[in-house]
């Protein structure tokens, strides 16, 4: 291997690392989830918001930072995003009080953007022959870090408590932070200089507030949570005024509306969904007493999810590949075929341990598929300014689904305990959204002299 091959090599790992950084802020404290009201001495409901509140954070900060990417060194935005990650994890771990852990997890939550700010950086530097690689690896990543995110949480909370628990993210934290400042180079901006749109900004963070609590509290709150809902709507519609009138929208509509970026993101949101039903489900029916669930420890129930984190970690090359063979749109309702499959496989055998883990691994295959396959669509379809833009747009769809499987999860519990009936209908959900998926996919353009769908472009 060439000098010049083995830094390109050594940029995609570290790139991975900040990926993988960014994908433990979701599921980082999925695990322990049903014991943190007892330990934080907070409700059911204010635990939740310790995993919603990052997902907002990344929704917003996706098309944010990218943009900012695009703008300006995306070097310097991709460090800001990994240190927001040390920052919040060093607030959680030393903070005192819901507040303070909202406000730390809220800060983790920024640190999503460095998966398109990754793959932007990749676009601009890693040559065409090894840039579907690298992608695909860092894409990967969004789910590797997730589900190997499971079974760390669980060890290390039952070995140090919920604060070691972040001491550690924030080790991990700087180490990556470290070493993205060592390897990747400073890179000119790839848009002209503008402004930032933090009206725009404001209002997504308002509307996906009340959308996610109408969702969540729909059980508890009846016509109220009707109200936020549609106040959820009005807010979504001035943010859609706004974003056509700004100059520099934080969402570009035009770019939104393209039917190749538009149609990859309404995959990414189902994508997400599925995923993270698949991670919320098994890991759920683990912990719960036996006879209804398999009564589980959290450590053992995070170990659980680990064929699945292995699993996706092993097919982020494969799925390199299998876009250079077959194309990118062949290749994501390959994705989707498996991932209903192992909704399928969980439908049929649900008696024993060993089929939830079979279908959760199966689940997390496809779901590494097209994590992979969705940013190479992207890019192909997104003018070389806007790449991080649209990345990050395509980041933020998958955050929006995986938000949605959060909110719903909560909404088909019963108080603060989830039942055997809402879990088996979260299950039905993620089939259809798998099912979906596949429809979508069906959809999406086959463009004449469209290189990426070959497998080349990128």
């Amino acid at each position: 291997m060439s000098p010049r091959s083995e830094r390109f090599t050594l940029l995609i790992a570290v790139l991975a690392g900040a990926a993988f950084v960014a994908s433990l802020t979701q599921t980082l404290v999925v695990p322990v989830l049903p014991t943190a009201p007892a330990e934080l001495g907070v409700t059911g409901a204010q635990a939740s918001w310790l995993v919603t509140v990052t997902i907002i954070a990344g929704a917003v900060a996706n098309p944010l930072l990218g943009r900012l990417g695009d703008l300006f060194d995306r070097r310097k935005i991709l460090l800001l995003a990994i240190g927001a990650f040390v920052v919040g994890s060093l607030v959680v771990a030393s903070g005192d009080g819901i507040v303070m852990l909202l406000v730390g997890r809220g800060l983790q939550g920024i640190s999503v953007a460095a998966i398109p700010l990754g793959i932007s950086v990749l676009a601009s530097v890693v040559p065409p022959q090894g840039r579907a690689h690298g992608i695909a690896v860092v894409s990967a990543m969004m789910g590797v870090g997730g589900a190997v995110g499971l079974p760390l949480a669980g060890v290390i909370s039952e070995a140090w408590g919920f604060p070691g628990l972040f001491w550690f993210a924030t080790a991990i934290g700087a180490m990556v932070f470290a070493a993205v400042w060592v390897v990747v180079p400073p890179l000119p901006p790839a848009a002209a200089r503008g402004g930032i749109d933090l009206p725009g900004a404001v209002l997504l963070v308002v509307g996906l507030t009340a959308l996610f609590l109408a969702i969540s509290q729909a059980q508890g709150w009846g016509v109220a949570a009707l109200g936020v809902l549609a106040a959820a709507g009005v807010t979504f519609i001035l943010f859609g005024l706004v974003e056509r009138r700004s100059r520099q929208p934080i969402v570009d509509l035009r770019l939104a509306r393209t039917r190749s970026v538009l149609v990859t993101n309404v995959a990414g949101v189902l994508t997400g969904f599925a995923m993270f039903v698949g991670v919320l489900g098994p890991i759920t029916v683990a912990q719960m007493p036996t006879g209804v669930g398999f009564g589980l420890t959290v450590a053992v129930a995070g170990l659980c999810m680990l064929p699945g984190g292995v699993l996706m970690a092993v097919l982020a090359p494969v799925a390199a590949r299998l876009i250079a063979r077959v194309g990118a749109r062949a290749s994501l309702l390959v994705a989707g075929v498996v991932i209903l499959a192992g909704f399928g496989f969980r439908f049929v055998f649900d008696a024993e341990l060993w089929q939830l883990i079979i279908a959760t691994t199966i689940i997390f295959g496809g779901a590494a598929v097209a994590y992979a396959v969705m940013p190479a669509l992207i890019l192909g379809a997104a003018p070389a300014r806007q790449v991080g833009e649209a990345s990050g747009l395509n980041a933020l769809a998958r955050n929006v689904g995986s938000a949605l499987a959060s909110a719903t999860f909560g909404a088909l519990s019963s108080g603060s305990a989830p039942t055997a009936d809402g879990i088996g209908s979260l299950f039905a959900l993620g089939a259809v959204a798998a099912g979906l998926l596949l429809v979508t996919t069906v959809l999406l353009p086959r463009l004449p002299g469209n290189t990426l769908d070959h497998g080349a472009r990128h």
